[in-house]
């Protein structure tokens, strides 16, 4: 029970650790390292194929910055936590390998066919394609907890635009 107990706390912890760095590589500025690598994944054309490429079985997707966004937004922390905390750590390390070769590309989060309640609580199909419209909002991976929580999703972003665009508008006629 402890086990379970630590592997949803760090799965937690983690998903708020990649919905952060998601956040930051949305943010523009020169020396951004995140947005360089991260970009590359809004470039890529996701076709109808069910099965992965076959690099992505050795872990590597496609080239190096597509590689680097996967293994600094989930893989780095994941390996951490496994020097620190083995069982748990592997338990996520492996959902981790099986979700990004089998799941991550056109099966669950950008599979436009998954619509609904279900996107309401996984940031998969509808809801993470959003992100690939507008890239101000649906941040989170696996769950949408943080989206919500922080108000990023799409729209809890759309409010936070609505409302500052009234404020700016009230400011000018103050004026």
């Amino acid at each position: 029970m402890e086990i379970l107990l630590k592997v949803i706390g760090y799965f937690f912890v983690w998903t708020l650790y990649s919905y952060t760095c998601h956040v930051l590589a949305h943010v523009r500025f020169k020396y951004n390292f995140l947005q360089y690598f991260h970009m590359k994944h809004h470039a890529y054309k996701y076709d109808d194929t069910f099965w992965p490429p076959w690099h992505d079985y050795l872990f590597w997707f496609g080239d190096l910055r597509s590689s680097m966004d996967v293994y600094l937004t989930f893989t780095l922390p994941l390996v951490v936590l496994t020097f620190f905390d083995p069982i748990p750590g592997a338990i996520l390390l492996a959902f981790h390998y099986v979700y990004e070769v089998f799941l991550s590309r056109n099966v669950l989060d950008h599979n436009p066919k998954i619509t609904g309640v279900i996107t309401r609580y996984l940031s998969i199909g509808s809801f993470h394609l959003k992100h690939h419209t507008n890239v101000r909002c649906n941040f989170s991976f696996y769950i949408t907890l943080w989206d919500y929580l922080f108000r990023t999703d799409d729209k809890g972003a759309k409010a936070k635009r609505d409302n500052r665009r009234l404020k700016a508008s009230k400011a000018s006629k103050a004026l």
